[in-house]
């Protein structure tokens, strides 16, 4: 029988790559419908007929919560769902309680294949109330401690506390560590609430831990840069100017 599934995601890049990891994996599974957001992806959820859904938890405009409390006010039912999300093993058992599966980011493929091979085709449908409170229990813990990266097929775990800046080069994302960079699969704008306050947005490429900057070099025009205790340079916007003038006041 052939897997229908269906993607909610707003980055076009990690919808593509697990459009790609599936297709290997299963050839015959047919992605049937795809959504960058909440309205598209309510939309979506009135489709008939699908054996999975991968749901991401951060996009336009209320995310995944948002999202499911209007498909439970407008009495939708569920296909079985795989969370897609950056959030680390404290989501597991809020998740497996509400009866789904999730995947951190990036995807790895034999977990993927984990997923796909517990899908079950007219499978009963989900248990809305706990999902939401599976939601719940993440956004209590809305910055986790660790976080994964795919280097060379391996997953690497890592600590938020070993990095010292994450900057955008090339439509990539690079965390840097005292081991090296790596390539994260979010975006600066996803990750700006997410990691605050010990994370600084300094220009629309740049954001550092605020305990790694050691110097501030402010130019006539507003604008500037920092230097991190690496001696790395990032560049500080004029609109971000302020406020990171008063966050540096306070260390």
């Amino acid at each position: 029988m052939t897997l229908r599934y269906a993607i909610i995601e707003d980055e076009p890049p990690a919808r593509a790559r697990l459009q790609r990891l599936v297709a290997e994996l299963d050839p015959t599974a047919e992605c049937v419908a795809e959504a960058a957001d909440g309205l598209s992806g309510l939309a979506l959820l009135e489709k008939a007929g699908l054996d999975l859904l991968f749901l991401d938890i951060e996009f336009p405009p209320e995310g995944a919560f948002g999202l499911l409390r209007r498909a439970r006010e407008a009495g939708l039912t569920l296909p079985p769902i795989a969370f897609v999300t950056a959030f680390d093993q404290h989501a597991l058992e809020a998740f497996r309680w509400a009866a789904c599966d999730y995947l951190l980011k990036p995807v790895a493929r034999e977990r993927l294949a984990e997923t796909l091979s517990r899908v079950q085709p007219q499978a009963a449908s989900l248990d809305l109330g706990l999902l939401l409170q599976a939601l719940e229990a993440t956004q209590r813990k809305a910055m986790p401690e660790r976080f994964t990266v795919l280097v060379k097929g391996r997953i690497l775990v890592l600590s938020w506390s070993q990095v010292s800046h994450l900057r955008t080069e090339n439509r990539l994302l690079f965390v840097h560590t005292p081991e090296g960079r790596f390539v994260l699969d979010r975006t600066l704008d996803e990750l700006e609430t997410l990691l605050a306050p010990r994370f600084f947005r300094t220009h629309r490429s740049a954001m550092a831990a605020v305990e790694a900057v050691r110097e501030l070099l402010p130019d006539p025009g507003g604008t500037g840069e920092i230097r991190l205790q690496d001696g790395t340079r990032l560049p500080v916007s004029r609109d971000r100017m302020p406020e990171l003038r008063a966050r540096l006041g306070t260390l």
